[in-house]
């Protein structure tokens, strides 16, 4: 019998390789989570970072600010809404810095839980950071963002640092804090991970390194039985022995006892790549490159069996395989050693079949993915091990059944229909899935499925599932639980201003129109303090309801806080909001709340608001309506008061009603009285006088009033198209009257009203009275506002393309204090525009205001229009203004305002 001999070296290295696999490959995992984790942190910090202005007050930080700018309840607000937002994250402290006289203090930070437990705050606003890090200051110099692990008297954390410009330009930064030590307890938790994946992948392949261990003796034992049985069966017959070996689907080659090569067959040629004429006579002792199969050879001449399996390279180089040779010792008759025979297989793509095989085994057997196969009709062949943790079924349930045994109801049959157009196409498809488990438990899961091909024809579909549905939930729950309310379910404030502000700058961008509803309930308390806050929230929640089926499905619902709910109405215009808020008023008047024995009846005041393309944020128009709220509750409660953005509301509306009075009056005693100001050339000394008409308002008490003080009113309460008629109808009268000494002046312009522009009517009355004076209608232009021209565009658009048909000309006037400017410019047929005095006044001391300046003129300019610079109070704006390039000037650095016939004293 043949001895057994020891297991070969290349067993050893390939699971010694394996382990370095493993070791590498948890190493590589480990750094790759550590690198995602810090900049998943990183990504938290800056965002967390860059939310804290949202919540700060509006020019909190500027260059001015002192310690005592703000009260300590301010204070206190502004920590307790950063302390919220940490509560929710992973957020240790936010807070900002400033830097004043090379000291860093704090402007404001959330607090700890510490701190929220005793209800004792620090006063953080102007705080000294005594123990602040060193690159702190340099990050104010910097001015770029930077992230650092520091340690100061609260501890040890990963922080992000953020400059910011104030609108004045002041620096400040915003700062968010993570504990390292939190971070090493994420590290840690992968890292043990790492450790568990690393141990069950060396814990499977034990079973697979006794096998390999195990297998080469037996194959050992096999072949050399064979080969003594084939040696001698050939010993007897010379000619079956030369058929045979020259024959052999095997490569056989016989070596004398020095290692010679005495005999090949076909075979061995072939596999070798290399003819008879070389191999015979190769001596093997001498000449082989491979030490191995030297060893195996030379223990063969030493009388032992021997195995060779691995790379081998053939003797003239031109093939490189994967061999598997067995040396037999050879005897003489007389019992003496005389050489060997060598048995050579190339199974070099079975050896490569067989690792991939598995290696793929092991990946799908030990996936954390559920995964199966199924073949093209979608009957299941295959599922690993966790497919059946995941979906209940054990493998004889599944087996050569359909794929669908796991689908559920939920999901609708057109996603499976592109799913199969997709697959069948050759395609991967990937999706999210709603399936169901064996017991009938539905469960959301990430699919991929994937074809096999052979050649371009279809063989299999192999399907990968994750199991996501705890994620699902949780992320469903935090989404909403961070945006709706708690106790009746509609969306909360905070929601509700993210949706208000998309609605805001859609006006803005669109021009749309969207109506906000404020409402408060009145006299809630009386029913907390006589039945308690459990029936106050019976009352709320029903409430809710109730409004929620009473609203359109486009509307959104919020309860803001307390007792105050609003309505998001879009793309909807005052009138039809004044409609609903109607309704609603009624409804919650009709509303009774039953609790015990007590029977209450409520109502509401409303304040209601538009937002438009001039509305700026949702700060600006939720104080619109809730002051218009208070302003109904003001009034009596139990109605409805619509906010106006000139609306100074009940402190002025006496006042307002008095000058509503008066200019009635005046326009029947014709008590108006016209003047007029100049505006200059800047470009031509010798262009004719130009001047605007203005008007003053003569009191019954014989006083002057100036336009700022009655026009507001005239324009809240309808009268500014009557004055603007009278202003018409005067300075048409005046300009015939005295015609023969107008020859030096180059026109009149007059003001007209956001109302006039949509008046058919007084388009009409112009035109008459212009031929009915016999004037030329170039001496007059007309001057509109450019929030007159942009909130009535249409109109504008045809009353202005009138009169200049008629030979008007038209100045848009103010230019440049509206949202959207140059956006609309080239919809108005104007040929001058007059730049607004609020950037001329300063365009000495101001850059921005300067630039402001210059870019209306140049663009003006490009567009083919003239442009009047006003409020130019001296002679360094006057050439200021020249410089750039302005053409024509007015203010009282060019001369005042000056009753009407003045100007012919000129």
């Amino acid at each position: 019998m043949l001895k057994p001999i020891k297991n070969n070296f290349h067993i050893y290295f390939a699971i010694t390789l394996y382990v370095i696999w493993v070791v590498i490959f948890s190493a590589i995992n480990y750094f790759k989570e550590k690198q995602h984790l810090y900049a998943e942190l990183d990504q938290q910090l800056e965002n967390a970072a860059l939310m804290i202005p949202s919540i700060l007050p509006k020019d909190f930080h500027r260059k001015d600010m002192r310690k005592k700018d703000i009260s300590k309840q301010q204070d206190n607000a502004i920590t307790l809404a950063l302390t919220e937002y940490t509560q929710r994250t992973d957020i240790v402290y936010l807070y900002t810095l400033i830097l004043r006289d090379n000291k860093i203090f704090y402007t404001s930070s959330s607090a700890s839980d510490a701190e929220l437990k005793s209800n004792k705050f620090a006063f953080n606003y102007f705080e000294y950071y005594d123990d602040a890090a060193s690159v702190i200051p340099a990050i104010f110099e910097q001015n770029q963002s930077q992230i650092h692990e520091i340690s100061d008297k609260w501890g040890k954390f990963r922080s992000i640092f953020i400059p910011v410009n104030a609108d004045d330009g002041s620096v400040y930064i915003l700062g968010a804090d993570i504990s390292i030590g939190h971070i090493d307890t994420l590290l840690n938790e992968a890292l043990y991970s790492n450790l568990m994946i690393s141990a069950l992948f060396l814990l499977f392949a034990c079973p697979l390194i006794i096998t390999l261990s195990l297998e080469p003796r037996r194959q050992v034992r096999l072949l050399a039985k064979q080969i003594a049985q084939q040696t001698s069966k050939l010993l007897k017959s010379e000619a079956k022995l030369a058929s045979i070996f020259e024959y052999s689907p095997v490569g056989i080659m016989h070596y004398d006892i020095n290692g010679v090569i005495k005999k090949t067959n076909k075979h061995f040629e072939e596999i070798l790549h290399t003819g008879r004429g070389t191999l015979i006579g190769f001596n093997m002792l001498e000449r082989l490159e491979n030490p191995e199969l030297l060893s195996m050879v030379k223990q063969s001449l030493q009388g032992k069996v021997s195995v060779f399996e691995g790379p081998y390279t053939s003797i003239s180089g031109k093939r490189v395989m994967y061999l598997h040779a067995n040396f037999v010792p050879l005897y003489a008759n007389t019992g003496e050693l005389e050489g060997g025979i060598g048995v050579y297989n190339d199974i070099t793509e079975k050896q490569l079949s067989t690792e991939n095989l598995k290696k793929l085994s092991m990946v799908v057997e030990n996936s954390p993915e559920s995964i199966f196969i199924t073949n093209t009709h979608g009957m299941i062949e295959y599922v690993n091990p966790k497919f059946i943790d995941i979906t209940g079924y054990t493998p004889a349930e599944v087996l050569g059944k359909k794929a669908n045994i796991f689908r559920s109801s939920e999901t609708p049959d057109s996603v499976y229909k592109i799913l199969w157009e997709t697959i069948l196409a050759g395609q991967q498809w990937t999706g999210e899935l709603q399936n169901s488990k064996k017991n009938g438990e539905l469960f959301w899961t990430q699919v991929c499925i994937v074809p096999v091909k052979s050649g371009d024809a279809i063989t299999h579909f192999i399907g990968i599932q994750v199991d996501v549905t705890t994620a699902r939930v949780a992320s469903q729950k935090i989404a909403h639980q961070a945006t709706h309310d708690m106790l009746t379910g509609l969306i909360n404030r905070y929601e509700f201003e993210n949706l208000l502000a998309q609605s805001i700058l859609s006006s803005q961008q669109d021009k749309t129109t969207h109506s906000l509803i404020f409402l408060d309930l009145d006299q809630f308390k009386i029913i907390n303090d006589t039945c308690g806050h459990m029936a106050g929230d019976e009352m709320l929640c029903q409430l809710s309801l109730l409004l929620s089926n009473h609203i359109k499905p486009q509307d959104i619902l919020a309860r803001l806080g307390g007792d105050e709910f609003a309505i998001l109405m879009t793309q909807c215009s005052l009138e039809q909001a004044q409609i609903t808020a109607h309704n609603i008023l009624e409804l919650i008047a009709n509303f009774q709340f039953l609790w015990k024995k007590n029977i209450f009846s409520i109502s509401a005041s409303i304040g209601l608001a538009e937002i438009n393309s001039q509305t700026k944020n949702t700060k600006e128009i939720l104080i619109c309506v809730d002051s218009a709220c208070y302003a109904a509750k003001d009034l009596g409660r139990n109605r409805i008061h619509i906010y106006h953005h000139d609306d100074e509301l009940l402190a002025k509306r006496d006042g307002e009603f008095r000058w509503v009075h008066e200019l009635k009056y005046a326009l029947n005693d014709n008590r108006f009285e016209l003047y007029a100001q100049p505006i200059v050339s800047l470009v031509d000394p010798a262009q004719k006088r130009i001047y605007e008409v203005l008007l003053r308002l003569r009191t019954r008490s014989g006083d002057i009033a100036p336009p700022g003080a009655f026009l507001p009113v005239a324009e809240r309460y309808n009268l500014s198209e009557a004055i603007d008629r009278w202003v018409v109808d005067h300075i048409l009268i005046w300009m015939e009257l005295h015609y023969q000494h107008l020859g030096d002046i180059d026109h009149f312009a007059i003001n007209l009203s956001g109302a006039s522009l949509g008046s058919r009517t007084l388009l009409s009355h112009i035109m008459q009275q212009i031929t009915l004076h016999n004037l030329p209608p170039s001496m007059i232009k007309f001057e509109i506002t450019e929030t007159a021209a942009i909130s009535n565009l249409r109109d504008a658009t045809l009353f202005i393309k009138t009169l200049r048909e008629f030979g008007c000309q038209f100045a848009l006037d103010d230019f440049g204090s509206g949202l959207s400017s140059f956006a609309y410019l080239k919809h108005l047929p104007v040929s001058t525009l007059k730049i607004d005095g609020m950037f001329v006044k300063d365009i000495l001391d101001d850059p921005i205001d300067e630039a402001m300046v210059k870019s209306i003129n140049d663009i003006g300019h490009v567009m083919g229009m003239k442009t009047i610079a006003e409020f130019v109070e001296n002679d360094a704006i006057k050439q200021r203004l020249k410089d750039m390039g302005v053409d024509f000037a007015q203010g009282y650095g060019i001369g005042r305002p000056v009753p009407i016939d003045d100007i012919l004293q000129r």
